[in-house]
Formats: structure tokens, C-alpha cells, sequence
């Protein structure tokens, strides 16, 4: 079975890719000797190997699915980042995941009350920057750009990104995707750049009396000057988790619930004003396509699986968008409903002790963009001749643009933009 992450099909409707693995001789545990890489697709198989973080490790969730060029190894051989969440296994995620719990939000109610006006103030300014203009690109204006000014906010960096060197394209293009000797090396480049700011930045201020603001102070404080409960290191890697994490991810969701949104008037119309519709457009956007469709584990013994063995030290691709449209879980899993039943059950946070760390904030974020947009772009369309497009890739399915008019015919004042307390 080949995936072909990097055909047109899988770059422009994935699903149809999905349902051809889920439906191949009834088997859903494969191996791909194009990718060298065991394919684990269907809801149950996937979640088990989530879960299952002992035998599934996460060494293998950051290496480049292909070999680097020459010139782009020599500069990531200077990337000397610790392992901390994403690609941390054992005792040190438990740590490190510990230390974030105690100063990161995750339930609704308080992500909203610490995080919550400081997104909408964002959210507003950039709806303000829209108004006037007859026609924009959705992924470069907005979903690309708020999660950015959000996670540097939060964790106390200077308020515009712009002096973030790089991209969470870049990155994850780096990774999983299929990228070219000279675009390998820039993005090299730009992730060691990034990597070198997320430290210097933690050594500045750790050098400050009390840590100072957002995040980094707290992460700063809690540290108290003890390697042995957190490195310096360990904190700047944190920081770069965070930030690519939240900034690419976000904005890839952000894409797909604003495309899903925009395909259907009657849609937008209900997300200005409908906060249960919202709520469950959001959710059924995340269920039906997922930003992290594949994510890349590492076998630490022979594992079998839905009756196949996989081998020790096997890279194995869980196929989260096959999760998500499992048809023994979701009833017509192609089709955009969120009505649907069963539509917590999604994998597209992940599952087990790595599920993500910011999920709540990511729903804060798509919620308030949608709603704000809605009610100040009532006419807002996505262009005539729209196709969609997204950047190639085996683990992350971001849009290369969503172009859209209709933005002149907008309301001209700002509303409260306050959002409104989860229920």
C-alpha cells in the first residue's frame, strides 16, 4: 500500500486517500515501501497507538521522514534542542508535561478568563485591518497571523513575532515534507535561527530580577534557579515547542473551519450569532480535517496490531485523518455535519499522555476569529474559482490560500469583542 502524500489527490482532498486505506483488503495496519514507514489508519488502531506511549515512542516524531541534503544536515547538526514534549518519551515528558501544567490553562472556563480578552483584542484588530479592502487571502491576513501575535503574547515575547525568524511552514515542511536541496537548507537555517532566539530570549530574561511577563516569567519562577527541576535549555526548547506548535497548527485549523464556513452562507450567517452552532462547527471542522492528519511514532518492540506484527524499531505513520473518518464511528464521514453524533471522539488532539497541551486555547482561538468575522463580514465569499490547495505534506494539511471577497460589504465599527463565558 503506497499513502502518495505528495500526489495531487492527498494535496487537494485527502479524504478520498483515507477511504482508500480504510476500504484496502480489510486491513488497516500496512506498510508503505515507498516511505519505509508501517501505515496504522482506522479509529480504534490509531487510538490504541496513541495511548500507547511505551511500545509507540516519539523519538521518531521530529526526524525528517526523508534524509536531508548534505548541506541542510550540516546546519541542523547545530540544532542541539532537548527533547521536552513532542518528541519527549518516559520519565522526561512526565517532568516536563508536570512543569507546563502547572502555569499553562487547559480548561475552558480558565483558558477563556486568562487568555480570553487578549485574543479578542487581537481578533479585532486584525478584522480592522480587513475592513475596506474588496478582496484578501484568509491564510496570509488572518489564520496565519493571529496565532502568532497570541503565543508570543502569552509567552511574553515582543507582541508583533516579527522578530521570529522562519516560519511553522518551514518547519513543518522540513520534517514531513518534500522539499528540495535548497529549500531544505533554508529552512535549516531558519529553524536553527529560531532556535538560537528562543534561547537567547530565555537567557536575557533569566538574567532580569523576577523573570518578567507572560509564560516565560512563570516558567522562569517555577525553575527558581534549579537546573534539576528545569534547565535553561529545557525552558527555550519549551518556548519552540510552544510556538510552532500553536502557530502552525492553529492556523491550519483556522483555514479549514473558515473554508468549511465560507463554502455555505447559511453557515456563516449561524456562526455570527448561533454559539451553539459554533461550537460544534468548530469541533466537526477539527473531526473532518484535521490539521495533524499523520503523526510519526517509533516501535520499541515487535507491537501487533489488528492482527499484524509490526517490527521493533519500525517508524509507523498514524493516519489520524483515517481516525476521524472511520465510517464504523462516523455515519457518511465525508460529508460536513456538525450535527453529527459522536463528534468528541475525534483524535485530532491526539490521545493518551501527549494529547495536546493546547487544545483548549486552539477552540478559543477558532471561536473567536469565526464569530468575530461573521458579524463584521456578513457578505464575506470565498473568491469565484477557488480551488483548494494544500502544502504537501505527510503530517500537516494547511491551505496555501484562501482567497475571499466580499469584504467591503462589511459593518465599518468594531462590536464588543469580548467573547462570551463557555457554557
Amino acid at each position: 500500500m503506497r499513502l502518495d502524500p505528495f500526489s495531487d489527490t492527498y494535496c487537494s482532498d485527502p479524504a478520498k486517500t483515507w477511504k482508500r486505506i480504510l476500504g484496502f483488503e480489510g486491513r488497516q495496519v500496512l506498510y508503505d515501501p515507498d516511505l519505509d514507514v508501517w501505515l496504522i489508519a482506522g479509529h480504534d488502531n490509531v487510538r490504541a497507538a496513541l495511548t500507547d506511549a511505551r511500545r509507540f515512542s516519539n523519538a521518531a516524531t521530529l526526524a525528517p521522514l526523508r534524509p536531508p541534503s548534505d548541506a541542510a544536515a550540516t546546519i541542523l547538526s547545530r540544532f542541539d534542542a532537548p527533547d521536552v514534549l513532542v518528541s519527549a518519551d518516559g520519565a522526561q515528558h512526565t517532568r516536563i508535561r508536570a512543569i507546563v501544567r502547572a502555569v499553562f490553562p487547559q480548561a475552558s472556563v480558565q483558558v477563556h478568563q486568562v487568555w480570553g480578552a487578549l485574543i479578542a483584542e487581537h481578533t479585532s484588530r486584525l478584522v480592522d485591518q480587513l475592513a475596506g479592502h474588496e478582496s484578501a487571502d484568509l491564510m496570509r491576513v488572518v489564520a496565519t497571523r493571529l496565532p502568532l501575535l497570541v503565543i508570543v503574547d502569552i509567552l511574553g515575547l515582543p507582541t508583533d513575532g516579527k522578530a521570529l525568524p522562519g516560519s511553522a511552514d518551514g518547519f513543518a515542511s522540513l520534517v514531513w515534507g518534500d522539499f528540495g536541496a535548497f529549500a531544505q537548507r533554508q529552512a535549516a537555517i531558519e529553524l536553527v535561527q529560531l532556535w538560537r532566539y528562543c534561547r537567547d530570549s530565555v537567557i536575557a530574561r533569566a538574567a532580569t530580577p523576577d523573570g518578567g511577563d507572560g509564560l516565560i516569567g512563570e516558567l522562569l519562577r517555577h525553575r527558581d534557579g534549579d537546573d534539576a527541576r528545569l534547565t535553561l535549555d529545557e525552558l527555550a526548547a519549551l518556548v519552540l515547542n510552544l510556538i510552532v506548535a500553536s502557530w502552525g497548527s492553529t492556523s491550519g485549523a483556522l483555514g479549514h473551519a473558515l473554508d468549511h464556513a465560507l463554502a455555505d452562507p447559511h453557515r456563516w450567517a449561524r456562526l455570527a450569532d448561533d454559539e451553539h452552532y459554533l461550537a460544534t462547527h468548530v469541533e466537526e471542522s477539527l473531526r473532518h480535517s484535521p490539521v495533524i492528519d499523520g503523526w510519526l511514532r517509533l516501535t520499541t518492540t515487535d507491537v501487533t496490531l489488528d492482527g499484524v506484527t509490526i517490527p521493533a524499531g519500525s517508524r509507523c505513520l498514524l493516519l489520524i485523518g483515517t481516525a476521524n473518518h472511520d465510517p464504523r464511528v462516523y455515519a457518511t464521514p465525508g460529508r460536513f455535519d456538525p450535527g453529527r453524533a459522536w463528534l468528541s471522539q475525534h483524535l485530532s488532539f491526539g490521545a493518551g499522555p501527549h494529547y495536546c497541551i493546547g487544545a483548549a486555547l486552539a477552540r478559543l482561538e477558532l471561536t473567536t476569529v469565526l464569530r468575530a468575522l461573521a458579524r463584521r463580514l456578513p457578505h464575506l465569499r470565498l473568491a469565484g474559482g477557488y480551488q483548494r490547495r494544500f502544502r504537501p505534506n505527510v503530517a500537516v494539511r494547511t491551505h496555501i490560500s484562501l482567497p475571499a471577497t466580499g469584504i467591503a460589504g462589511g459593518c465599518p465599527q468594531g462590536h464588543d469583542a469580548r467573547t462570551r463565558s463557555p457554557q
